[in-house]
């Protein structure tokens, strides 16, 4: 597997293990090996920067390039390849809007998060469902540009915020009970495959993806060698090229030895 150059790797239920809240740590050993020979190691998540650095995601395996956001931006060697952020002026008028009506809500930014908690029971409820950081407080934020607007709020005020989606022709996202988002765009993980691509000449035969659901997808479309974890979505299996061990079976590590990028002797 010489042709390896690149393998772009998925954050949740691929890497980090949510039942013990904690990374995978043959899974973390082995993607230092591959890059200690040469690989170029690109995290590909939904998660934004903010979220995984605050988990010590940066400190344990050398990324040398960030698809953050579902594919919303892209930076390798510290270059910013693209970010698709929501137009300022629009971002504000947003933000009047959820001030007006006392939402609570996210800013996305490339490299930080900013919230207003102002409701607190539902923001709380959010941060107990999901593993995150805790955003910085609005009151710090400079009127930096976003790559998505997160609202905290029910399903009954989703027509309302639709109408505002609609009106600036941003994407509406629900991802859970509690929160939606908008985005300049739909994201799609392989926008930024697509982009690691032409920034270091590489093409399909040369990438491996490593996943778990359905929005990796598109980011297994795009390499040859895609590798869905055990634990993953059925759909997400179907368009593998290989099935690996579930998460706690170190099924990233095993993964790297079944196509030869780990021997024993670099164990």
């Amino acid at each position: 597997m010489d042709n390896i150059k690149a393998i772009f790797c998925d954050f949740d239920w691929t890497l980090f293990d949510h039942k013990i809240r904690d990374f995978n740590k043959l899974g973390v050993k082995g993607l230092n090996i591959v890059h200690d020979k040469g690989i170029k190691l690109i995290i590909n998540s939904a998660r934004t920067y903010y979220s995984l650095k605050g988990l010590n995601t940066f400190n344990l395996i050398p990324f040398d390039g960030y698809v953050i956001a579902n594919g919303g931006a892209c930076i390798i060697d510290n270059k910013i390849i693209y970010a698709l952020y929501i137009k300022d002026e629009i971002k504000n008028e947003i933000i009047n809007f959820l001030n007006k009506y006392n939402y609570s809500y996210n800013l996305i930014c490339l490299h930080d998060t900013f919230i207003n908690d102002i409701n607190k029971e539902i923001v709380n409820e959010f941060y107990q469902q999901f593993y995150e950081p805790y955003p910085i407080h609005i009151s710090k934020y400079n009127d930096e540009s976003c790559l998505s607007i997160q609202i905290f709020c029910r399903e009954e005020d989703d027509e309302k915020l639709k109408v505002l989606a609609n009106k600036y022709h941003l994407y509406f996202n629900r991802f859970s009970n509690c929160n939606v988002e908008l985005t300049s765009h739909e994201f799609y993980k392989s926008k930024g495959v697509e982009s690691i691509f032409n920034y270091l000449k590489l093409d399909k035969e040369n990438a491996m993806a490593f996943g778990d659901d359905i929005n990796d997808i598109s980011m297994f479309d795009m390499v040859k060698y895609s590798v869905c974890l055990g634990n993953g979505n059925s759909k997400a299996k179907s368009h593998a090229f290989y099935v690996t061990d579930k998460i706690e079976n170190n099924g990233l590590y095993n993964a790297l030895k079944h196509f030869n990028l780990i021997k024993d002797k670099d164990i």
